[in-house]
């Protein structure tokens, strides 16, 4: 209120004084006596009811409006005076229907008098819209053949032909003129048809229009469309280096005044082509970039002297929506680009083999189609895995080599409702063993100009456990996984992003693995037990019986992750860090980092670099005593061999290429070695492995 005040006494005040001046310049026939006055009063009652003193203001303005009767006053001051006492009824005292006299009689008084807008709420503009219907309209209303061609425009936009909705509004006001809800029908159009700016243009004159008609309907209309046009008219936001200078900025050939350059230019959803020229130092730079934007899209260009393939933006524009790391990873691979209709087609295949004797052949497929543009995505993969293992665990209790093969398939896509992305994914996995179902669905927004963007999403897994050759009404086990995922990334400048979200895993149902034998051992034997202890020793010394895994049926799982990306003229640095804590009692920490740097615009070299150490369950143990009572023997109610329960340190040290065979066809080579050290295990002390990936990938804009 202090604050208004001193408004009120730095700008009503003088403005009365300067009116005066210019009522007194004018002459005496053109000059009341009170003119002074009544300005002053209405400065003074402004100020007033800005202290909430409405009655006190309201006598200030009575008072002076009896003073200004007759010659006493300009007609002008008494209407300053009435649109002033609407203000106090209407805004104060809330009683609208005493504005609305108040207006009525300033209109009549001074038919060019104005609602001022730093009193204006939505309440009194329609009241004042409704007050100006007394003077008539200074337009001439639509005549019944222009209103059938907005009828007609209307008819042809809800077919779909924004086009044909335009040229029947044009033809008709070229023949005839221009009228309210003509401009109005065809800001519409052009809404539809993604001419933004120009819909506001006309937007504004059918605001304008409207109010000349009297016709305070389309008032509405019009302002209602202005405000959703401002929402979804995408920005260009340049930011231009300090040592560049002369600079001049074009954008789809048109130069932008130096003024707005550093202010957020509009522009039609689509694309833009952005160039750049100017100087540094002593030398001739240039940039020129092609961007593509959605509605309300609000992106940030870079300008650097790199050209269209240094352009930072669309990268991290790109990893912003990234979910997953293969996500990502496309982001880097094109450069951001394709973000109009992008079709991506890839084949894959994967090798992992260890010193556990585990062997791993995975050859895959993948098609995804999108447009930003537009507003939607939609994916799908095809996975075949086919496993092999001897591990020591197997052998020890005297079982053969296993194979296996799983097939697993995933479907997935998103689309725009307004501000919100909604995504929507399904998968399904098939082992002789386990059948693995899950439906999910993900939410996100963009929030301070793109620079903010919340995600929240919920996966349902429903799974079913059984053995091998064994039908599911025989022996199986139904799990059920509700997971949380929210997280918010965060554009710290155009080449810096940051994202950090937490997971949340609830597991219902017993995961136990129906194939493996836990040994027993004495209370005696069991110290003795030495870490990595070969199968022969574990035989020679356990009990006679090795009852089955048996793990807890529920588990609660929690994590923080945490991502930071940067991208410079030709590299890529990116980190990430999860911290993980379950209600088994296992905590683990997980830090990876890689290295991206683009030799040339067709290769690509990067590197990657793992660590992760974790902790053991709380029941787990290296051996696992039995306890013979009268009974029997009495064994541990939870037991498991499951080496990724227990504590664990691992390594990963990997190296890629990626080259560009042609325009649109890339290939990629990815080489990982790993290693993982068990601190407390029976049978391994520690494992190495070595995982590739071949890939083969279509992109097509």
């Amino acid at each position: 209120m202090r604050r208004a005040r001193q408004l009120i006494r730095a700008f009503l005040l003088p403005a009365a004084v300067f009116a005066l001046v210019g009522l007194t310049d004018a002459g005496p026939s053109f000059a009341g006596d009170k003119d002074a006055d009544g300005l002053v009063a209405v400065a003074e009652a402004m100020n007033e009811f800005v202290e909430g003193k409405y009655d006190k203001a309201l006598q200030r303005l009575g008072a002076a409006l009896r003073a200004c009767k007759g010659k006493a006053c300009e007609p002008s001051v008494r209407a300053e005076i009435h649109m002033a006492m609407g203000v106090v009824h209407g805004a104060g005292k809330k009683k609208l229907d005493a504005a609305k006299q108040s207006f009525e009689a300033a209109l009549q008084e001074d038919p060019k008098v104005k609602l001022d807008k730093q009193w204006a709420t939505k309440d009194l503009e329609k009241t004042y819209a409704e007050a100006r219907q007394i003077l008539g309209p200074s337009r001439p209303p639509p005549t019944k053949q222009q209103m059938a061609s907005v009828s007609a425009a209307e008819a042809a936009l809800a077919q779909k032909d924004w086009s044909g909705c335009m040229q029947t509004l044009i033809a008709e006001m070229a023949t005839s003129s221009e009228f309210a809800a003509g401009k109005l029908m065809l800001a519409k159009c052009q809404d539809v048809g993604g001419l933004l700016l120009e819909a506001a243009a006309d937007a504004q004159i059918a605001s304008k229009y409207a109010e000349e008609e009297n016709n305070p309907g389309v008032v509405d209309e019009a302002k209602a469309l202005l405000e959703k046009l401002k929402l979804d008219t995408p920005t260009i936001t340049l930011q231009i280096p300090s040592s560049w200078s002369d600079v001049e900025i074009k954008i789809d050939g048109v130069a932008i005044p130096k003024e707005k350059v550093k202010q957020p230019i509009p522009h039609n959803p689509g694309k833009a082509t952005i160039e750049a020229k100017g100087k540094r130092g002593k030398f001739p730079a240039q940039y020129k970039t092609t961007e593509a934007f959605d509605r309300g899209e609000q992106i940030t260009v870079n300008v650097d002297q790199g050209g269209a393939g240094g352009n930072n933006s669309a990268v991290f524009q790109c990893m912003q929506a990234a979910r997953t790391p293969a996500d990502m990873q496309r982001c880097i691979d094109t450069g951001g680009k394709g973000r109009g209709f992008t079709l991506r087609a890839g084949l894959e295949t994967m090798f992992y083999t260890d010193t556990l004797n585990t062997t791993v052949v995975s050859p895959a497929a993948y098609v995804s189609g999108e447009n930003p543009t537009a507003g939607w995505q939609v994916g799908g993969s095809f996975v075949v895995d086919v496993v092999s293992t001897a591990s020591p665990d197997i052998v020890a209790t005297a079982s053969r080599r296993w194979n296996e093969t799983r097939y697993a398939g995933s479907l997935s896509g998103d689309f725009k409702v307004k501000t919100v992305k909604v995504g929507l994914n399904g998968a399904v996995s098939v082992e002789p063993d386990y059948l693995a179902r899950s439906v999910g669905v993900a939410l996100s927004t963009d929030l301070k100009s793109k620079m903010v963007t919340p995600t929240l999403a919920y996966n349902l897994g429903f799974d079913v456990l059984s053995r091998a050759g064994t039908p599911f009404e025989v022996f199986s086990e139904d799990i059920m996984r509700h997971t949380i995922d929210a997280g918010v990334s965060l554009v710290i400048d155009p080449s810096t992003i940051v994202v950090v979200g937490g997971t949340a895993e609830l597991v219902f149902g017993d995961t136990s693995k129906p194939y493996r034998h836990i040994p027993m051992f004495t209370q005696a034997v069991a110290s003795r037990v030495p870490l990595g202890a070969t199968r022969q020793v574990v035989s020679s010394n356990r009990l006679p019986f090795a009852p089955l895994e048996q793990l807890p049926t529920e588990r609660s799982r929690f994590a923080l992750v945490g991502r930071a990306a940067k991208r410079f003229d030709k590299t890529t640095i990116r980190g990430d860090e999860r911290v993980y804590v379950d209600t088994w009692g296992q905590m683990a920490s997980t830090t990876d980092a890689r290295f991206f740097f683009d030799v040339n615009d067709d290769l690509r070299v990067g590197s990657h670099l793992r660590f992760n150490i974790q902790s053991s369950v709380d029941f787990w143990k290296r051996a696992y005593i039995a306890e013979q009572t009268a009974a029997g023997w009495n064994v541990p109610q939870y037991r498991t061999s499951d080496r990724e329960l227990g504590a664990l340190m691992g390594f990963t040290l990997g190296a890629n290429v990626r080259y560009a065979l042609a325009r649109v066809l890339s290939a990629q080579l990815q080489v990982e070695g790993l290693y993982n050290q068990y601190f407390d295990h029976i049978y391994v002390f520690n494992r190495f492995g070595l995982f590739t990936a071949a890939t083969l990938e279509l992109e097509v804009d």
